[in-house]
Order: C-alpha cells, then sequence, then structure tokens
C-alpha cells in the first residue's frame, strides 16, 4: 500500500537525484572473493582486538554438501587466506549433514586466540533438501553435532574441543571472560550451554527460547543476555548459573508484519559504558539499552530518520548488525525487507544498502550518509559487520552486484562474498560531504499482469506453511501452521521453571485444565477467547496484540463497536487464552478429585503377564510408560523405548516404533475407542505426536516446531511433549509441554 499520512521514506517516488547519491568515497574499499573460495554467504565476522586481523565464516549453503572456511583478512598488506577449513577437523562422513558454516560464534580470548562452533544449514548431494529436524533422531545422515574450534594465530594450528551436545547445531557462541566459559545457544531446541574451559565440563540450562536465536552477548556484569525469536529478554546468571526471564520483550509495532509475526530476536549487541549495552532486533524500529546496574531498558529512539523506503508501500527496513566506534556512535548497513504483498501500488523499485551513523553519546539523531557502493558496484546484502575500534575502521560482508553494464571478473553478475571495508579515521571528515549520484539507473517499473494476478490471488491470504519453511517438500508435522494455537504457559506462571505441563484434561464446554511445575505446583485454565473487548478503539489501537494481530488478518480482521465497547476477532493463534493460574494447593478438594478424575497421563494400567514388544537387545526398556483402553477390550500399551502394541486376551501385538526414541508419555483416545493419539520421546530429542487406528495403522505424525511469518506473535515450538487430550466434540488436541518453557499447543484435527 502507499506509505500511511505523516510516514516519511528514503527514495520518495524516485524523482530526486540528490538520493541517489553514493556515500563519500573517501576511504572505502572493497574485497572480492576472499580467500578465493566463491563462497556466496556469511554468517560470523569478528576482528581480533588484538592484531587488527579480521575473521570472516564463509559458507556455501547451495546443496553442494559444502564445508565451511574461515578467512583472515589483514587490511594492512589487503591479504586474505583460509586459515580453517573445517573438513580437516570434523571426521566429515558424506552421508551425514555437512558443517557448513561457523554462525556468529567468533570470540576472542585474552591469550589471542578464538573459539568458533560449526553449524549445519544445508544438505548432503544425496539429500533432496535440508532436513534439520528430520535428521536429529538419525544416526547415518543426521548432523552429529556441533563441534567447538580454536584457532591460534601465532601458530595458524586449529585445535578441535569436541562436541558439547550431540545431534544439535550450535547456533550462536560467545566467549564470557569473568568465567572462563564459552556460553552456546541450540539451533534446534533453543536450549542454552556452557562449556568451562577451565574444567572441560558442559552444563545444559535447558530451553531459553522456542528456536532458531543465536545472539548471545557478555555483558558488562558478566552476565550472559540473550533474546528469544519471539522477544523476550533472557540472561544466564553466571554467579549462580541459571537462566533467569527479565520480564521485558521487544515491542510489536504498527505495519510491522515481520517484526510482529516472526522476526524479534536480537541481532546484535554492543557496550555502550561500563555498565550498559544497546542492542535491537533486524527490523524493529527503535535500539534499546539495557542498563547492567538497575536491570531497566529504555529506549534509545529510532535507528531512522525516515519510515520506509519509498512512498509506494510500507516496507520494514532491518539490517543483520551494527557495530560502535572509538567515539560512541553507531554505525550500520540498512535495506528494506519486503515480505508483505502492495495493495494499491505495484512498482519494482531500487532497493540500494543505506550506511546509517547515529552519535548516540553526543545525543544527536540517526543520519542516513547515502547508498553504499561505488560507480563500479554496489552492496547487495550485508549479513555481517564489526568495528576495529583500535584501527578505527568499520567491515562489513555480503554479495554485490556490478553498476548495469560494468561486470568484471572481480564483480561479476552472480559473486561470491565481498569484504567492505572504511577507513573511518579518513572517513568521519569527509562524511557530511556529498559522495557522487550512483550511474546504476535507479529504475522504477510496474508489475506485470501475471505478477498482478498473483498478487490479486494472495492479497489477505496468509500462506499454508507447515512448520519449518526450508523443508516443505518433506514435512515434520501434519498440523499447518493455520491450524494450531500457541499458549506460552512460560510467561503466565511466577515462575518459569514451574512452567514445565505434567497433566492436562478437556471439560464439556471445551476449557482445558491441567497441572504445570517442577519446584511448585500450579493449576491453570485455558478458555475459548472467540471475541476480545477493548474499551475504545483508541485502547484497541495501542495494544501490541492488536497490532499483531492485524499483521496477521489483514483486512480480513473483523473490528466493530459493541455496546460502548470495541469488539476485535481475534486470529486462530489467539483464539485460546489462560484465564487462571492458581497455586495448585489452593484448590479445593472437591475441585481437585473432579480433575484428577480425568487428567492425562492417567495410570499405567496393564498386567505384569502381558510380554511387550522390544527393540532388539534393549529388554530392559520393554516396560509399559503409558496405556489408554480401546474398543472391543483392547488395550493400547507404550513403552519406555517408544514402542506401540495392542494388547488383547493377554497378548501383546506390536506395530513398532510411536517415535524414535522413548518413551511413550500420554495417550488419549476418542469416545468410540477406536482412534488415539499420543506423545512420546526421550528428553533431549524433538519429541513426537503420533496417531493410531485400524484403518491407518500406526503413524508418526508431527514435531512441535513453527518458524513461518503471518499467523503467530513469532514462532512456537516444544519438545518434550508430556501430555495430550482431545477434545469432547474431537475436533481438537491440546498438548502439554514440559520443556523449561513450559506450554500447550492446541491443534485443529481434520
Amino acid at each position: 500500500m502507499s506509505i500511511k499520512k505523516g510516514k516519511t521514506s528514503y527514495f520518495g517516488r524516485y524523482e530526486d537525484p540528490e538520493k541517489f547519491r553514493l556515500i563519500n568515497q573517501t576511504g572505502i574499499r572493497f574485497v572480492p572473493n576472499p580467500g578465493k573460495t566463491g563462497y556466496r554467504y556469511c554468517w560470523d565476522m569478528n576482528v581480533s582486538p588484538y592484531d587488527g586481523i579480521l575473521y570472516v565464516g564463509l559458507c556455501n549453503e547451495i546443496g553442494q554438501g559444502d564445508q565451511a572456511r574461515v578467512v583472515a583478512y589483514d587490511y594492512e598488506k589487503n591479504e586474505a587466506k583460509i586459515v580453517i577449513r573445517t573438513e580437516e577437523l570434523t571426521l566429515v562422513k558424506d552421508r551425514q549433514l555437512p558443517h557448513t558454516k561457523v554462525h556468529e560464534s567468533i570470540s576472542f580470548l585474552p591469550d589471542g586466540c578464538f573459539l568458533a562452533t560449526t553449524h549445519s544449514t544445508d544438505r548432503p548431494v544425496h539429500q533432496p533438501e535440508w532436513m534439520p529436524f528430520a535428521h536429529t533422531t538419525h544416526v547415518w545422515e543426521g548432523f552429529p553435532g556441533s563441534y567447538i574450534l580454536k584457532f591460534d594465530p601465532k601458530t595458524g594450528k586449529t585445535e578441535n574441543l569436541g562436541m558439547p551436545v550431540p545431534r544439535e547445531s550450535i547456533y550462536g557462541a560467545t566467549y564470557n571472560k569473568k568465567d572462563n566459559s564459552l556460553y552456546m545457544i541450540g539451533f534446534m531446541r533453543g536450549h542454552v550451554y556452557r562449556y568451562s574451559l577451565d574444567d572441560k565440563s558442559v552444563m545444559d540450562f535447558g530451553k531459553a527460547a522456542e528456536l532458531y536465536c543465536y545472539r548471545l552477548h557478555a555483558a558488562p556484569d558478566g552476565h550472559v543476555y540473550g533474546m528469544t525469536k519471539s522477544g523476550f529478554l533472557f540472561r544466564v546468571n553466571t554467579d549462580k548459573l541459571e537462566l533467569e526471564d527479565l520480564n521485558w520483550r521487544f515491542p510489536a509495532e504498527p505495519d510491522a508484519f515481520i517484526n510482529n509475526t516472526w522476526y524479534r530476536y536480537m541481532t546484535q549487541a554492543v557496550e555502550i559504558s561500563d555498565h550498559e549495552f544497546v542492542f535491537a532486533t533486524d527490523l524493529g524500529k527503535e535500539i534499546f539499552c539495557f542498563d547492567c546496574n538497575t536491570e531497566k531498558v529504555r529506549s534509545m529512539g529510532k535507528k531512522l530518520p525516515f519510515d520506509t523506503v519509498n512512498d509506494f508501500e510500507m516496507t520494514e527496513i532491518g539490517f543483520d548488525e551494527f557495530g560502535i566506534d572509538k567515539y560512541g556512535a553507531l554505525w550500520y548497513l540498512v535495506q528494506g525487507w519486503k515480505m508483505d504483498n502492495p495493495e494499491d501500488e505495484f512498482y519494482h523499485a531500487p532497493n540500494p544498502r543505506l550506511l546509517i551513523y547515529w552519535d548516540i553519546k553526543n545525543g544527536k539523531e540517526p543520519e542516513c550518509l547515502g547508498i553504499v557502493g561505488t560507480q563500479e558496484v554496489g552492496m547487495k546484502g550485508a549479513s555481517c559487520m564489526c568495528i576495529d575500534k583500535e584501527n578505527d575502521r568499520l567491515y562489513a560482508i555480503g554479495t554485490t552486484l556490478p553498476v548495469e553494464g560494468k561486470a568484471t571478473e572481480e564483480f561479476p553478475e552472480e559473486g561470491a562474498e565481498t569484504i567492505f571495508c572504511i577507513d573511518l579515521k579518513a572517513f568521519r571528515p569527509k562524511m557530511h560531504e556529498k559522495g557522487p549520484i550512483w550511474e546504476q539507473p535507479m529504475t522504477v517499473t510496474p508489475y506485470t499482469e501475471k505478477e498482478m494476478e498473483k498478487v490479486r490471488r494472495e492479497a489477505n491470504q496468509a500462506p499454508e506453511w507447515a512448520g519449518e519453511e526450508v523443508s516443505g517438500k518433506n514435512p515434520f508435522t501434519c498440523f499447518p501452521l493455520s491450524d494450531v494455537v500457541p499458549i506460552r504457559l512460560w510467561r503466565e506462571v511466577p515462575e518459569v521453571i514451574n512452567s514445565k505441563v505434567q497433566k492436562l484434561r478437556w471439560d464439556e464446554e471445551g476449557n482445558i485444565h491441567g497441572i504445570c511445575g517442577d519446584t511448585k505446583q500450579y493449576y491453570f485454565k485455558i478458555v475459548p477467547n472467540p471475541v476480545e473487548y477493548f474499551d475504545s478503539k483508541e485502547a484497541a489501537d495501542a495494544d501490541e496484540r492488536v497490532m499483531v494481530w492485524r499483521s496477521i488478518l489483514k483486512n480480513r480482521i473483523e473490528e466493530r463497536e459493541e455496546n460502548g465497547t470495541y469488539a476485535i476477532v481475534p486470529p486462530l493463534s489467539f483464539s485460546y487464552k489462560v484465564a487462571e493460574i492458581t497455586p495448585y494447593d489452593e484448590k479445593t478438594v472437591g475441585f481437585d478429585r473432579w480433575l484428577k478424575e480425568g487428567l492425562l497421563p492417567g495410570k499405567v494400567e496393564i498386567s505384569d503377564s502381558v510380554k511387550l514388544p522390544e527393540v532388539l537387545g534393549r529388554r530392559y526398556l520393554a516396560t509399559a510408560t503409558a496405556t489408554a483402553k480401546m474398543s472391543d477390550g483392547r488395550i493400547a500399551v507404550g513403552t519406555k523405548d517408544g514402542l506401540f502394541a495392542i494388547v488383547k486376551d493377554g497378548k501383546a501385538f506390536s506395530y513398532g516404533n510411536a517415535a524414535a526414541q522413548g518413551p511413550v508419555r500420554c495417550m488419549d483416545v476418542t469416545a468410540d475407542g477406536k482412534r488415539l493419539w499420543g506423545v512420546a520421546g526421550d528428553i533431549e530429542d524433538m519429541g513426537t505426536i503420533f496417531s493410531f487406528d485400524e484403518e491407518n495403522g500406526l503413524l508418526q505424525r508431527a514435531m512441535i516446531n513453527y518458524n513461518s511469518p503471518g499467523y503467530m506473535d513469532g514462532p512456537t515450538a516444544a519438545n518434550v511433549l508430556s501430555a495430550i487430550a482431545i477434545s469432547p466434540d474431537e475436533k481438537w488436541l491440546a498438548v502439554g509441554g514440559a520443556d523449561r518453557l513450559g506450554s500447550v499447543h492446541i491443534l485443529k484435527l481434520k
């Protein structure tokens, strides 16, 4: 849609040539294809505070099973060389997911060495696509686990310190000097881990985030901070060695589709004083500051002097990283990130990277210094950035595109990653002097008829993604994201650790009741939420939930004045809510008796004389962990090893694995006793929902792991699936999660 009244854009309608100016060209340098790897991606970069050498982690996620490279770049010599080839350190097996990258983990030690952790985001050649979750339980073709690598620049040697967590891929890491430890966060399950360089031990703090967040920041107070992809700030208290929720969330905003429904995690954090650090997300409009002394968050203001890229539509503008220079000013490269369809003006328009300077130390406003590029080449992407304070240099890395008609061998149309450098000492005095008008044509072209048809077809429709979109051809869930209602119990209970779901049940009115807890038990009640009422439209407009709902539903949202209130029908993902959280010991005896009568999982009831199926060689695990009564006198039994059987007349008929690993934790049966749903899985895997009936047999149906925009207020996941219950009308499943971030997921049955 055209931008809203009161909003501003940088390029307007591309009619002002002054907006096409490059940054001042003093002190800038492009270094194409560093190390001559030909790799096209980079998700890790840091500069040594000891000798000023820049290290970049290059990767090539194009389905060839390429292993990661770390390249060292010497600015003074203008030379780059490969210093780490991961295949030489990680005992590569061709069938397994490759160690394709080091990801947001290069951290320097006091002795000048650095640590980095490997990560996988690509497939081996023989697999059809990248399938990290489907392969967490496949010993031979999955990812074995990330390694911690230690590089010594004095010797040029790299040491493999080992695998901290089997089967998990480390997504981000940081060294913390206070306790001489490396803190890491996992990609698949969102757990935070600590590797002590003193005693070589590994500690698992539990689930800190739903999934997929990488930035961990070792702050001035010696604690380690991070933020879930849904935007909740947390830290590892390194004195107590435990995770702490900081009860603050990155805000939702109007006209912010990606921020509101997908990416709200911390992408970068830098210190601005001996007790403060600033942090931001990809696409949030503001940069925030955390004060370690007061433990309070405050806004530093809007990160841009404009709201969007152009006047044709509201496009969110973001960056992956930013840096702070020796004078306390922030620098970052920004670009519009278009995910939503336009509504009334349909044009393809240029969207080059812009350089932003913000002297926050002296209370100034952010300034746009122009387009990042030269008359030969421009920055198409910029995934990583850092600043060498000692030598006063800015580094970024990303893909480049040659100016039209100027492709060369160095800068081809589709080239490798390029390092972008600014000698800030030379650039800073000249940065406000105008750069040249770019010779790249800044052409605006209307959509074709075919493109218009697609936009009209998709207008106001949410896409039908099922979980992580990258494995769409090999889905790991039968429940599309459009049929999922997540309930974050961990945001409702007084202590996050006590949100772990133990048992749950439905009542006849369609409410869910349950017990959660660890060190203390709580009763919870979840009720339908068909309509939300506000005192006025103004109150609704100011509510962050409504900002999210409007991002999800767009013109499909139902809003109305109703009996002196303002009523809004929320999206399906908000169609249930928590109505009560009470200490369990405060419930009355009568209510407790009613509650326990229907809570699942129930008592395991099977005769000791029944011989249950076993995995070959693991007879000791052939014990019942869950049972359910079915029709015709049958009893469904799940074992500690994840096997499922039907017992009748004292004999067990085995149907095989309900999940790759056990135990089977809970099962529930439809009213006619003919169909069953259950949950199973080890505490260290992804968790599995399964079903059984005579027509289809035993089926592994779903993991609970969702990460796609346009449905919720961020991603959702649960891995330790502890309970499952079918609604009385048999239209819904309620699934309890007993991770540290306890949850209930309500899944629509079809």
